[in-house]
This record gives C-alpha cells, structure tokens and sequence, in this order.
C-alpha cells in the first residue's frame, strides 16, 4: 500500500500511543507552499502494512505539488519497490520543498544527508555542465526525440558523469516542456518578451534564452515564486504546463506562449551512500522499479497536458500559440552560439541531433 508521509506519521503515533496505553498528540505534515495542491489524505480503509524489522528506509525530496505527474511517477516507484522487495525497502516521499529546494537536496545527496532525489536537471548543471545540453532551446523536436535520448547514449554518459559526485542516477525523463507564463501583456513573437523579469532555473542555457529574447532572467527558488509573481517582482516564468497548473502560478498569471522550445528534464537519483546502504540484491528492483515508474510519469504528462492547458485557459489565462519555427529561428541560433562549446561541447549536440 502506497504510503504519504502523512500515513506514516499516523502510523507512527498510533505506535507510541499504543506502547503508552494512551493517546498522544500526533504531529502534522508540513503544509504545502503558497499555490500547492494538498497530498492526498491517507487511506484508512485498511490496516497499515508492519514494516519489517532491519527494513532500510529512503527519504526522497523534491520541490513540487503531490498532484503533479512527477509526484505521481515517484509515488509509483514507493509502491514498486516496497512491493517488491517485501517491505525491506522503505521509501518515504517528501513534496514541496519539505527537505529543501533543489539546490540543497542536491548538495544534501553529496553530503549523504539527502537519500534521493526527484528534480530538474537544470541545478545539476552546478556541478555537471553537460547536463545543459537539455536547456538550449529547440534542440529537441518533442517528447518521442528527447525519451530517445535520455535513455540512450547521452542519458548513460550523463548518469556516469554524476558517480564521483556522490549521485546515482536511477532515470532521467522530462516534467514537460518549459513555456512562458506572465503578466502585463501578451508574448506572441520573442521581441515581445524585452525588459520582462523572468523566472528561469539555475542554469546558463537558460539565461542564455532570456539574454535572446532581450528579457531579465531571474533564478528563484520554487518556494518563492508565487509571492514575487503576486508582488511584480516577477513579470513571469518558464514553466511546463503541469507545474503551472499544480503550482497555480496560472492564478497570479494572465498569458502563457505555447511554444515547447525546452524540455524540462528530471532525474531521479540517490546518494551513492543511500544506494550502499541498501543490500545489494535489491539494486536491480531500484532500478527496474525507476524505470517502469518514469513510464508511468511519461503517460501521466502525456494525458494531463491539453487538459490542463483547457482549464487554466477556462479560468481566465490567455493562451497564445505561435509559430514555433519562427521562435527557433529567431533564437536557436544565438543560444547554440553562447552555449557551444563553451558549456556544452560539439559532441553532445551531435549525439542529439543522430536520435532524431
């Protein structure tokens, strides 16, 4: 039975009480950051599972709302491998930002005091420059070029790049292609978007397309982006639809450019101390059990995407769809220019561009 942090803490408690013959105040999850949709409550239908005695447990973090694909397709590998290792492994799911912004869970799985991981490649960038090859926009022609990659070549080079940080990666998949969402006035063509402060994540593909566009690229923590969209201090952001919409960054927003000019790539990794800490039969169910979760979380995006753009559309956003040649023609360009070989060598667009 799948399991939030929520029902282990009920489960927790329920112990203690027990054990004390008496009830005892049970403590509360953390609440969600401003726009967040809520966890699903736990189910109390049916006795929790005993977890066995010696069982390993394994504390995941990221930085979105419980109802997102991403947060679904992690859910999945909990049910995965507590299923199939019997209970001896234990997975334990942390959302919004309860242990960090992604940042900190990437710094806290080198240090070992992070399990695992589920969040943008983007910050990984810090340490990993090669990771930017997914962040020059329109280097992918869509979902079915970029899955081919992440689980080819360039993904496996990738993920070997990342053992002498201390990080396993299990699997790399996509949140969704990033697009614009903002206020003050519509971006139809990349002009319109000169002078705006926009929201990007840590990375210098990133801010090498807002440079393009002639915009102000803001890095920002998750967890602080609602209140400054609220406040001006952001004119808008570069999100997938999906984070948009669980974030409901789409209520503080009034247009969203529809374009897909950069996937949005996720990993999910473990601390390489984490991954030692688990015995070594259970190495190939992690794995297995990663990979058929990121074709779950793969499906979940694919059904969610047009839907979602419809209710925030119905709620007011004004959804605008441009020509997308015309956007990479204008821009890829001069990202390639600033971002190869700088950042990114030759090497790596052209493994890209032999899967299309």
């Amino acid at each position: 039975m799948l399991k939030t942090v929520c029902s282990v803490l009920t489960v927790l408690v329920l112990i203690l009480s027990l054990a004390a013959c008496g009830a005892a105040p049970g403590g509360q999850p953390a609440a969600p950051a401003p726009g967040d949709a809520p966890a699903a409550p736990a189910d109390t239908e049916a006795p929790a599972q005993s977890v066995p005695d010696g069982a390993v447990t394994l504390k995941f973090g990221h930085v979105l709302a419980p109802g997102t694909p991403q947060h679904q397709g992690i859910a999945k590998f909990e049910e995965l491998v507590e299923e199939r290792t019997n209970g001896a492994v234990q997975i334990e799911i942390y959302p919004s930002s309860q242990l960090g912004d992604e940042r900190e869970l990437i710094e806290g799985m080198q240090m070992g005091t992070v399990d695992g991981y589920l969040g943008s490649t983007a910050t990984m960038t810090a340490w990993i420059p090669d990771f930017m090859v997914f962040d020059i926009p329109f280097l992918f022609d869509g979902y079915e070029h970029e899955y081919k990659v992440m689980d080819g070549q360039l993904g496996d080079k990738l993920k070997e790049e990342c053992l002498p940080l201390g990080v396993h990666v299990l699997t790399i998949s996509d949140a969704g292609f990033s697009n614009i969402i903002n206020n003050g006035h519509p971006i139809e063509k990349p002009e319109d978007a000169k002078g705006m402060n926009i929201r990007v994540m840590e990375s210098p593909g990133l801010i090498a397309y807002m440079n393009a566009l002639g915009a102000n690229p803001v890095p920002m923590a998750m967890s602080e982006v609602f209140t400054a969209l609220q406040n001006g201090t952001l004119d808008g952001g570069t999100w997938p639809v999906v984070v948009a919409y669980f974030n409901k960054f789409y209520t503080a927003t009034d247009y969203m450019t529809l374009i897909d000019p950069i996937p949005t790539s996720i990993m999910t990794a473990m601390s390489e101390s984490a991954w030692n800490s688990v015995p070594e039969e259970y190495h190939d169910i992690l794995t297995q059990a990663s990979i058929e979760a990121t074709a779950y979380q793969r499906q979940v995006l694919a059904e969610s995407i047009d839907s979602l753009t419809a209710v925030m559309e119905e709620e007011g956003v004004t959804i605008i769809r441009p020509d997308r040649d015309v956007w990479r023609d204008a821009l890829q360009q001069k990202c390639l220019d600033a971002m190869v070989p700088k950042y990114v060598p030759q090497e790596l667009i052209d493994m890209v561009n032999a899967d299309k």
